[in-house]
């Protein structure tokens, strides 16, 4: 019985090791694509986009919102942002905000839009790179305020 009790306290053991292995090895590897990033300090990053879909309206593309923004990269992860919003038959805003690029494809963002109905916007983004300069953005936004979601698609281009 002692050999057994033995065996599975070794068996816990290496299951721990795999673990911590493995998460060392995660937190390296997002470090490193972080460090590989495409976009260096004093980059500028031109985007534009539109959403696809918006809780607030039912079926797609029934309202349109177009934004355009560019994006100052003050550290190769971490930009400032401004630009406008486009809204059919609602009032336009100036937007404000900030992204963090915790690994190279993914990003979190933060907007004010500044209007008569002014609201802060969290999103979540995905970027995938056509070329070095030309990028594809997915982003999710949940507006605090107006407590809708939006799903939203755009180009950007980059500008060393």
């Amino acid at each position: 019985m002692a050999g057994y009790e033995k065996q599975v306290g070794g068996t816990e053991k290496r299951t721990r090791m795999k673990k911590a292995v493995s998460f060392f090895v995660l937190c390296w590897l997002g470090s490193v694509a972080a460090a590989l990033g495409q976009q260096a300090e004093g980059s500028l990053l031109l985007s534009g986009a539109g959403d696809l879909v918006r809780t607030d309206v039912p079926g797609v593309i029934r309202r349109y919102q177009l934004g355009f923004e560019g994006n100052y990269f003050y550290k190769h992860n971490l930009s400032v942002s401004g630009g406008y919003e486009f809204n059919y038959g609602r009032a336009n805003h100036m937007a404000l905000g900030a992204r963090y690029y915790p690994t190279e494809p993914l990003f979190v963002r933060i907007r004010g839009l500044i209007g008569s109905d002014s609201d802060v916007a969290f999103g979540v983004g995905y970027t995938y790179n056509i070329s070095y300069r030309v990028r594809l953005e997915a982003v999710s936004d949940y507006y605090l305020v107006s407590k809708v979601v939006g799903l939203r698609l755009g180009v950007g281009v980059l500008i060393n």
